[in-house]
């Protein structure tokens, strides 16, 4: 039996994607842990997080005016609390 491959379906190739699309692994670990839970980050309204998902986790992320960091998101990923 085959099966076909779509084009449309495949998997970019690392050497084209560039630097700037891709995301250091606290931002990546939060992401997942979101994916995997449905849980957010405490103070983290869903509107903002969805809006923050949609820009490609390049703008700022604030938890009660707080803004965020990539090592306090793969904190809160690892252990549940932002720290």
């Amino acid at each position: 039996m085959h099966i076909p491959i779509m084009d449309a379906a495949r998997a970019a190739r690392a050497n084209d994607v560039s630097d700037d699309e891709i995301l250091d692994v606290n931002t990546s670990a939060a992401i997942l842990r979101w994916m995997e839970t449905g849980v957010l980050p405490d103070g983290i309204p869903a509107d903002e997080w969805e809006r923050w998902i949609e820009a490609g986790c390049r703008r700022e992320l604030h938890a009660r005016g707080v803004p965020l960091t990539a090592a306090m998101l793969g904190h809160w990923a690892r252990s549940g609390t932002l720290g």
